[in-house]
């Protein structure tokens, strides 16, 4: 008897693999894609790191060429003569690239004008700039020993000692900024005259470059400087107060007299209302003539218009005209300004009949590109007005009138007779 053995597959067990294969494919599809997802994800990240490391070395690159730039301005003008030139030929090759460029001519400046002046100059190894062979640009030491590891350069140096404004921020911690309104035309001749000076405050930009958008109430008007409390009240944004004084000193030398003679100064004050222009010539302090009328005239506290909101054509808040007339021809002015309340950005601009003057040597300008691999940074930076040697410091004007590291003795007595000192130092 022959057995048989018969398989017998019921229809629902055949559906039953066919639905555990049909799963494991779509497991394995949905695995496929997380994978390839988080992988995706991972060099995402990774690139985004590098990118962002490179284009901070890049930044650091450019920041190098700042630095030297600045060594650059230096030794040109130290090595300048009183009437401009230079003795040695090859300082005039070089120089003439650094001295004397306006701001609004840097995008039609040769990109290698400056570097290209250096790598041919014999001072090359004075500033201690290794360029690249064959190439204006100029290597950057990232590592041990000097080592460029990360490949980083700088190039396209372009400097402006003349900037049609001056550009800022004041403290209202009781320190000033000093300005020196020493000034050229747009032929680089020095200015004769200045018929206005124009001062806006209050940067309606938000963050490190500005104040935050000015937001002033319909109340804010008057002259009167109120608490604190009030002026900064979280509701608002009111821009600062602004003192500004301005003094000129002659030419080949000056006394304390004559500075007293020359000084004014006005606060202007924030308002809805209030005036865009000023005659400082109208606050002369009295000092001694008149102790008890220091100002006959008017009240020395400006109500100044100043506006809320940003936007197009309204980057400041504020803005005062200066419309004194001053004979630049025979003094040397300085605007000093302090705020109250708040720190403040500025801006300073000086016209003669109009016509815009330029700041020389007082905050020069240095736009720069740095590099690292195929990451580039080209940033634009405003140097401090220490550069020039006949520049120097305004440390002549001192910030108060009694300034001591120690303890001041003040003994005020009313009496018909001189009295006697009763400070021990």
């Amino acid at each position: 008897m022959i057995s048989r053995l018969v398989s017998r597959c019921r229809p629902g067990d055949r559906e039953s693999g066919q639905a555990s294969m049909v799963t494991v494919a779509m497991f394995m599809m949905l695995f496929s894609v997380i994978t390839v997802g988080f992988t995706y994800v991972m060099i995402s990240a990774s690139r985004q790191a590098v990118n962002d490391s490179l284009q901070s070395s890049a930044k650091a690159a450019a920041e190098s060429g700042v630095e030297d730039a600045k060594r650059l301005i230096v030794y040109c003008y130290n090595h300048r003569n009183n009437d401009g030139t230079y003795t040695n030929p090859q300082d005039a090759n070089l120089c003439k690239h650094i001295i004397g460029k306006r701001a609004d001519q840097l995008e039609g400046t040769d990109c290698d004008d400056i570097l290209g002046a250096v790598d041919s100059s014999p001072q090359k190894v004075n500033f201690g700039l290794e360029g690249v062979k064959n190439e204006h640009r100029v290597k950057v030491g990232n590592g041990s020993a000097g080592k460029n590891s990360s490949n980083e350069y700088y190039q396209c140096l372009k400097i402006a000692t003349r900037t049609d404004n001056y550009e800022g921020i004041v403290s209202n911690l009781g320190k000033s900024t000093v300005i020196p309104l020493r000034l050229v035309d747009g032929k680089g001749n020095p200015a004769t005259q200045i018929t206005e000076i124009k001062i806006q405050w209050h940067r309606n930009v938000d963050g490190a470059d500005g104040d935050g958008v000015a937001n002033l109430n319909n109340n804010t008007k008057g002259t009167g400087l109120p608490p604190v409390g009030v002026w900064k009240n979280n509701s608002y944004n009111r821009p600062a107060v602004l003192r500004v004084e301005r003094v000129g000193a002659k030419k080949g030398g000056f006394s304390i007299n004559d500075l007293v003679a020359s000084d004014t100064a006005v606060t202007l004050r924030p308002s809805t209302g209030g005036s865009k222009s000023v005659i400082m010539n109208n606050y002369h302090p009295l000092y001694n003539d008149r102790p008890n009328s220091q100002y006959p005239n008017d009240v020395p506290i400006i109500e100044t218009q100043c506006n809320s909101g940003g936007g197009t054509g309204n980057n400041y808040a504020c803005t005062m005209s200066a419309t004194d007339f001053l004979d630049a021809k025979k003094n040397d002015y300085y605007l000093r300004l302090s705020a109250i309340y708040k720190d403040s950005h500025f801006s300073i601009r000086a016209y003669s009949g109009g016509k815009i003057l330029y700041f020389d040597g007082v905050q020069p300008l240095v736009d720069v590109t740095g590099s690292s691999s195929d990451s580039f940074s080209r940033i634009q930076a405003r140097l401090k007005p220490s550069f020039d040697k006949n520049a120097d410091s305004t440390n002549w004007w001192p910030e108060y009138v009694i300034d001591t590291n120690g303890k001041v003795c003040k003994d005020i007595e009313v009496q018909y007779d001189e009295g006697e000192d009763r400070c021990p130092h």
